[in-house]
């Protein structure tokens, strides 16, 4: 593998790392305008690692640092989006209990003023 090429590849898994390292953060923080943000960075940023793979001469995974970083990535990717999905679920949730508060108080106060 060229050594110009390997270490591209291997910046731009670090900057798909410090994105993922962020979006950790964003979800702890329920901070949906900066996951939204933080995703479109990643899809550019894996486009940009895809690119520097293809330009390897070999896998990236023979060799043990990119593939320790390889599995480190991959990992995080999993439990973040482990994480959103609980995340979702649970505003999906309180967005049904808002609205079915929502109706049933507008139930109840139909009741009162035609009573």
């Amino acid at each position: 593998m060229s050594e110009n090429r390997f270490a591209y590849f291997i910046e731009a898994l670090e900057t798909l790392e410090n994105l993922l390292h962020a979006e950790t953060q964003a979800i702890a923080a329920k901070d949906l305008d900066t996951i939204d943000s933080i995703m479109s960075q990643k899809d550019d940023c894996l486009k940009n690692l895809l690119s520097a793979k293809d330009k390897l001469h070999g896998d990236p995974r023979n060799n043990d640092l990119a593939n320790q970083r390889i599995d480190f990535v991959m990992n995080l990717q999993a439990r973040n989006a482990k994480s959103f999905e609980i995340l979702k679920d649970k505003t999906s949730e309180r967005n049904n209990q808002k609205s079915t508060l929502s109706t049933n108080d507008g139930k109840a106060r139909s009741a009162y003023l035609n009573n």
